[in-house]
């Protein structure tokens, strides 16, 4: 009986203890804490990514998302708001995954449909790769040869994507992959020029 009591009365503390927290304001204080941390205001964003890349004249209509790391591999993702165009900078790992050189040799396209064999997801299947084009656009305070490619895939709610991949190369030799995204159809190399002619 005793041990019963002891339990109804830590049920009771916490409830208590609960209902004061959320009269302070200590609960919402916390899950702003965590949004805030989940979703950093996009000056933060900015402000962390300056060893990567300065994105402070990049402009209203681009909002920057993420800047994280995953497997290693260091990733920037912005958006063009009003299109939904996505803007991905890379530092990958491994240095050589995508150079210029490749980029601008003729069997660019090979190489790509080898890296979609060897990096296939398993939920994401990529069915064809093709490169349309390639030209240059201004970025990081050169000239980043790209080439644009439509992608067909399965298993997502997008069954086609076109975009462009191109290379920059920082002051220390570094490669940084630059990509940007959109439905096929909806993709505009005028946004992605835009966008990138503005990163440092």
């Amino acid at each position: 009986m005793k041990g019963c009591l002891s339990f109804i009365f830590k049920i009771i503390v916490a409830v208590l203890i609960f209902f004061g927290l959320v009269h302070i304001g200590a609960v919402d204080f916390l899950k702003d804490k965590i949004n805030e941390y989940m979703n950093p205001p996009q000056e933060k964003i900015i402000e962390k990514a300056k060893d990567f890349a300065d994105l402070s004249q990049i402009g209203e209509e681009y909002s920057v998302e993420k800047d994280f790391n995953i497997l290693k591999n260091r990733m920037i993702i912005a958006e063009h708001n009003a299109s939904g165009q996505k803007m991905i900078m890379v530092e990958p790992k491994s240095e050589n995954i995508i150079t210029k050189n490749d980029i601008i040799n003729d069997n660019f396209q090979e190489k790509l449909e080898s890296l979609a064999k060897e990096k296939q997801y398993k939920f994401i299947k990529v069915n064809k790769i093709e490169v349309t084009k390639k030209g240059e656009m201004k970025g990081f305070n050169q000239e980043i040869p790209y080439a644009l490619v439509k992608v067909d895939v399965t298993n997502l709610p997008v069954k086609s994507i076109e975009g462009i991949i191109g290379c920059a190369e920082t002051e220390n030799g570094k490669n940084i992959i630059v990509v940007s995204l959109n439905e096929a159809g909806k993709y505009s190399q005028i946004i992605t020029e835009a966008f990138y002619e503005k990163v440092q």
